[in-house]
């Protein structure tokens, strides 16, 4: 059979091609580290690699002339896109920035890149690493930390991207974030040491935008935008130029925003900075030098053992919104983080003999009914938003249509709700991988009964076009997420209990898959809200 490439590949091997200079390889360097697939805090726009390279770094590294030959590859990478590649977790990420610096030399031009949130907070700015968690500090980066070390590192020129503040206003906010970047954060971002230079995506108020998914054109605008401007810029240096960041903020500032093809960005405001200086003295470049030493990384995430695989498989539910990539299998757990749960009987004998285990049948039949009448899309609005206005008599027709099987839906998982309370006697009696199986599914239906009434309510909202006024010119609404609840108290009550539920999981089951499962549920937006879209300028239409 004639092998076949994809018109991707094609362009990511004449852009790997691309990237051995006939002047010479320069002296570049670049650690890319992007986190998308959040455990804790909202996902972030990505295209999914699967088992092959990291393609949007190796895109990156290919516009910045960056060597990535055999004897001398000086591309290191850590994301959650691509199986192959080390995860930036914590202590990943602090591993790799160490071993990064220790091998660069005094010649070499380094440049880090740090894709993902990044947030405030009472001990300082934060970069979130993917199984970063906002309201545990102990396991997020510390900005002051990268700067310390970059202020020690001897090299030719030291290059920061913060490619931070993330969203893409098309789709609906699954999880918290940190919203727009704010005052204290970009200064904080800014304060760099001497000899360091700095690419900041946005300026206080503004988020950094993102492509919808479309092919290659997929994730951050910014780190797009650069890599275009990079690969105008970077054609014309030598090895021993040093990188124009000035100059290529400012290519790259002048398309991020019309890059953005996301509708909801239309009349946004991304306004990159840089800042920093260059070393006053930077060691000449050295064409008969060895190259810099490979860095090693941390290993790829292994797949879960066979007893985490066992409970996640067991609890494994559709995910409650569409862009939910976490991939909580590939957590790293002590060996002995389950030890004491194992399973006494299979689920198969469970549900043979459900009058003698009636908690744990009834755990499987509410999991079970989850998994058969969750949307397909989670709580994304396909085919809803954006809402065209004026409301068309069709689309409250497929509304309606829409509302049906939610409706279905909602008495369905209500109905399960009431089979759980009414074996909850049982509980005392059960194992700890029972009574915590049941405490967690008793939390998810009930965070899933709200979620799915708040989003009929907006759907019904529609139709009753009790919706939010327009500003003259602006086209529709978008449906958002909303940090408050809009339907009734019934189910504001049933949300705090399903938080207090995952919290009560997290802290008797710390350091095991119940802890990250009922943390990751835990922070979930499920407030909904129509949201005016601006008005297109001039420029747009």
């Amino acid at each position: 059979m004639r092998p076949v490439l994809s018109f991707a590949a094609v362009l990511g091997l004449a852009a790997l091609a691309g990237a051995q200079d006939p002047k010479g390889p320069a002296p570049r360097r670049l650690l890319f580290i992007q986190a998308s697939g959040y455990l804790y805090v909202n996902p972030l726009t990505a295209a999914p690699d699967g088992a092959g390279p990291p393609r949007a770094a190796e895109r990156f590294a290919a516009a910045l002339r960056v060597p990535v030959a055999k004897g001398n590859n000086q591309l290191f990478v850590l994301t959650d896109t691509s199986a192959a590649s080390p995860h930036p977790t914590r202590a990943a990420v602090a591993t790799a920035l160490d071993r990064f610096c220790a091998t660069t030399r005094e010649q070499d031009r380094a440049v880090i890149v740090f894709s993902g949130h990044a947030i405030e907070r009472a001990g300082g700015p934060f970069f979130v690493p993917l199984d970063g968690d906002p309201d545990a500090p102990a396991t997020l980066v510390p900005v002051a930390d990268v700067y310390a070390r970059l202020d020690k590192l001897k090299a030719a020129q030291k290059v920061v991207i913060w490619d931070v503040c993330r969203h893409n206003p098309d789709r609906v906010r699954g999880r918290r974030d940190g919203g727009p970047m704010s005052e204290g954060l970009f200064k904080a971002l800014t304060a760099v040491p001497a000899g360091v230079q700095v690419l900041v995506s946005c300026s206080p108020g503004e988020r950094g935008l993102e492509y919808v998914p479309s092919g290659l054109q997929t994730g951050s605008a910014y780190l797009d935008a650069l890599r275009r401007a990079a690969a105008d810029e970077f054609a014309q240096l030598g090895p021993a130029d040093p990188i124009p960041v000035d100059a290529w903020n400012q290519g790259a500032a002048k398309t991020v925003v019309a890059g953005a093809v996301a509708t909801g960005a239309r009349g946004a405001k991304q306004t990159p900075a840089a800042v920093g200086t260059a070393p006053k003295a930077p060691a000449p470049f050295d064409p008969k030098a060895a190259p810099a030493r490979r860095a090693d990384l941390p290993e790829p995430p292994k797949p879960p053992t066979a007893d985490v695989k066992a409970v996640l498989d067991e609890l494994a539910l559709p995910p409650l919104f569409e862009a939910d990539r976490s991939q909580v299998g590939a957590v790293p757990f002590a060996p002995d983080a389950l030890k004491g749960t194992a399973p006494d009987v299979s689920v198969e004998e469970v549900l043979k003999a459900a009058e003698k285990y009636p908690l744990r049948a009834a755990v499987l039949r509410s999991l079970q009914a989850v998994r058969e009448v969750w949307p397909r899309g989670g709580k994304e609005a396909k085919g809803v938003t954006p809402l065209a206005a004026p409301v068309a008599e069709r689309t409250k027709k497929t509304i309606s249509d829409a509302q049906q099987p939610l409706a279905e839906a909602v008495l369905r998982l209500e109905a399960e709700l009431e089979a759980l309370r009414a074996v909850e006697g049982h509980r005392a009696k059960e194992t700890r991988r029972w009574q915590a199986h049941y405490d967690l599914t008793l939390a998810e239906v009930r965070l899933r009964v709200v979620v799915l009434n708040e989003y009929n309510l907006l759907l019904a909202r529609v139709r009753t076009e009790t919706l939010p006024d327009l500003a003259p010119g602006a086209p529709g609404w978008r449906l958002t997420a909303g940090d408050k609840l809009t339907s009734r108290k019934e189910m504001k009550d049933l949300l705090v209990a399903a938080q207090e539920g995952f919290e009560k999981v997290a802290a008797d089951h710390k350091g095991t898959p119940w802890e990250v499962l009922a943390r990751r549920s835990r922070a979930t937006v499920p407030g909904l809200r129509w949201e005016p879209l601006p008005a297109p300028k001039a420029t747009d239409q």
